[in-house]
């Protein structure tokens, strides 16, 4: 059986689901856009119980390759992600108030963006998580 690699810090992100917008969902941006693993690729697999590797999810960005900026000196936010500016963790809906049992769909992902590198455990304990925008485009900023 294969063996999950993955450290247990990454684990409840491995519930959200890919999200393919037509905008990014950080900034609202329609172009570049560039598919971005919410989970690093090199961070290691996760197996389930019947030893299949669970795929990792993927979220789409502004941006291509792990460049930062634009020619105006704007973010990319896929850059943003890979120099660790941009986070990602996934917030499971509870079926009842005080229930531990979390929906089978259930949930949400947050984002935080943060002035410096910061690491994902650090993150995790920071202030400013927002809740990733799927729909209302015309609040965007374009």
């Amino acid at each position: 059986m294969a063996k999950t690699t993955l450290p247990p810090i990454w684990w409840p992100l491995m519930d959200a689901p890919t999200i393919r917008p037509e905008r990014c969902p950080i900034c609202g941006r329609s172009y570049p856009l560039n598919s971005h693993h919410i989970v690093k690729r090199s961070a290691g697999e996760l197996f389930d119980t019947y030893g299949r590797k669970r795929k990792k999810p993927e979220i789409t960005l502004c941006g291509f390759g792990n460049n930062l900026r634009d020619a105006d000196g704007r973010y990319y936010c896929h850059g943003l992600a890979h120099h660790e500016m941009l986070h990602f963790r996934w917030v499971p809906t509870y079926e009842a108030k005080g229930s531990t049992y979390p929906k089978i769909d259930g949930g949400h992902l947050e984002y935080l963006l943060t002035d410096e590198p910061t690491k994902y455990d650090a993150a995790l304990t920071m202030d400013g998580w927002r809740r990733l925008r799927t729909e209302r485009p015309d609040e965007w900023a374009c």
